[in-house]
């Protein structure tokens, strides 16, 4: 989702409009940076180039280093782009925008890890209130969590539009394809299938928006309509997933019914079936889950695994399902949680005390949708 860069940045950018109409007096720098500010909309390619000469004389020009990535960004020169908002960054390092900014010249380049970093970077430090930005931003960085499979990962991002009331048909497109698990871009699928996205994307929106009568009726009319849809009778279970386990779980069977390979579905039906004490069924679908699970989610049902095992009093076995689990993810909480509460069954004092302190302090270092008592965060296919 690309947006012109006089749309997508000078909004954003507080000091951008006051730094081009007074810029920092010396020889002719003056007359440059405003014939540069003049340009950058209309004549980008010229104002590359006056901005340039400015900074060849004022090199600590913040705002000067961000107008120039403005400006190779609307001319795709994207690797340019990114060195200039480095050398801005640099000198303004909690400037948000600039940040996220760069993360959206560096997805073009096809870097989506440092994307991500940098674009979360920015959301940190605050994107500067500006709606559109903000929707580029956030959509941006879904769309890669999709593309690499994270799509437990992509709603997150996502959800602070819902909170602002934003409803436009990307973000509910884009949290439609996270919520079936598509990976491909959306242009590239046939019309019908992009049909089945802005239905479940509606559904998954309402949800996220805290509408429960839209959101029952959308889900209700989804899968009505697209019943044998791969990845819809999925995201219909995690809609009943915090209101009704047995329909949920009657949901995600019929996925892996027509889908064996769901791996997804698999793992919920692992979890729930530890909520319900299930220990037994819960490893039948977690070792199936296992098989064809990529390797990044492999430590969720290892983790999953240990649990039913635990409730199923086999501790040794779930001893070593979390030690797998904690070395495979070793900075998530709920791993170094669970293996806390193993050892303590086992009579491991130390191991346990070890295990808690390592939970504790994760636990303070990330959000709290990471630790266990809450839902665990699973991903969409």
């Amino acid at each position: 989702m690309k947006m012109h860069w006089l749309v997508c940045l000078a909004p954003a950018f507080p000091l951008l409009s006051l730094a081009l109409a007074q810029p920092p007096s010396g020889d002719n720098f003056e007359e440059l940076a405003q014939k540069a500010g003049a340009l950058l909309d209309s004549r980008p390619a010229d104002a590359a180039t006056l901005y340039k000469q400015a900074l060849a004389l004022r090199s600590d020009w913040a705002e000067g280093w961000m107008s120039l990535g403005g400006a190779l960004y609307q001319l795709d020169r994207y690797a340019e782009c990114t060195d200039a908002l480095r050398k801005g960054i640099a000198l303004s390092p909690k400037m948000g925008t600039a940040w996220a900014f760069l993360g959206l010249c560096e997805a073009e380049l096809d870097d989506p890890e440092q994307a991500l970093a940098d674009i979360r970077k920015g959301e940190a430090l605050g994107l500067g209130g500006n709606r559109q930005f903000e929707v580029a931003v956030r959509v941006r960085a879904a769309q890669l969590l999709i593309s690499s499979s994270s799509f437990d990962e992509a709603p997150m991002e996502l959800l602070p539009l819902a909170r602002v009331g934003e409803n436009s048909a990307i973000v509910q497109r884009t949290m439609g394809l996270a919520a079936l698990g598509i990976s491909s871009k959306l242009a590239d699928l046939p019309p019908e299938k992009r049909a089945v996205i802005e239905m479940t994307g509606k559904a998954a929106w309402a949800l996220a928006g805290q509408h429960p009568t839209e959101a029952a009726e959308a889900y209700k009319q989804l899968v009505e309509r697209y019943p044998n849809e791969p990845g819809v009778h999925y995201a219909v279970g995690l809609y009943y997933t915090e209101t009704d386990m047995n329909a949920a779980l009657g949901e995600f069977q019929k996925e892996v019914k027509a889908n064996p390979k769901h791996w997804p579905s698999l793992i919920v039906i692992g979890s729930l079936n530890v909520r319900l004490g299930e220990g037994a069924a819960a490893l039948e679908a977690l070792r199936q889950a296992i098989k064809y699970a990529p390797a990044k989610y492999r430590w969720l049902c290892h983790l999953e695994m240990g649990r039913a095992q635990l409730i199923s009093d086999q501790v040794d076995a779930a001893i070593a399902e979390f030690q797998t689990a904690a070395r495979l993810s070793p900075q998530n909480p709920q791993a170094h949680f669970f293996l806390a509460q193993a050892y303590r069954r086992v009579g491991k004092k130390e191991e346990a005390k070890a295990e808690t302190q390592e939970f504790e302090k994760l636990k303070v270092q990330q959000d709290p949708a990471g630790v266990p008592g809450l839902r665990l965060s699973v991903p969409a296919r």
